[in-house]
């Protein structure tokens, strides 16, 4: 059993990845995740799985399709393929939960280099990046499309294309 553990500092967010738990391809069935107060996730969707949160510990507000639920240790939110949702920690600790994709998701590729992507400031880096990743995490609203359409194109004009290759998890 191999275990990784991903923290991306810009976002406050730890993502533990768990062999047993995924498919022997990568596609990620759980993931243990935890989120420090005040960093919110951003609107996204994910286009062909489900997303369920529950809550292990603190307090998580989820919100699907404009609908917001406050989730406490027990307590479950889901957001259908294709739905649009975010997620906050508004309480005074980390949050930890379990996340749950069905069907499995291609998506610890995304978590692995979503925060060099930050990290970098760039950009042009960011677009290509969120870009090449639409099949784990989409575009929740039209700005964001037009972000990544717009920038990654110059981006990928200006040679950075697969810039993140080396951040890429050998699973």
């Amino acid at each position: 059993m191999a275990r990784r553990v991903v923290y991306s500092a810009p976002t406050g967010e730890t993502f533990t990845f768990d062999d047993d738990w995924n498919e022997a391809d990568g596609r990620v069935r759980q993931i243990e995740y935890q989120l420090e107060p005040d960093k919110p996730v951003p609107e996204h969707r994910h286009l062909s799985a489900a997303q369920t949160f529950k809550v292990l510990s603190g307090t998580l507000h989820v919100k699907v399709n404009g609908v917001v639920s406050v989730l406490q240790a027990g307590s479950e939110a889901r957001a259908g393929p294709g739905d649009a949702h975010s997620q906050w920690n508004e309480g005074p600790e980390p949050v930890k939960a379990l996340e749950t994709y069905d069907p499995p998701l291609a998506i610890e590729p995304f978590f692995s280099v979503l925060p060099h992507a930050i990290a970098s400031g760039n950009p042009l880096k960011i677009a290509v990046f969120l870009g090449d990743f639409q099949a784990a995490s989409a575009n929740a609203t039209f700005g964001q499309a037009m972000f990544v359409t717009v920038f990654g194109t110059l981006g990928r004009m200006f040679g950075f294309g697969r810039w993140y290759a080396e951040y890429l998890p050998n699973t």
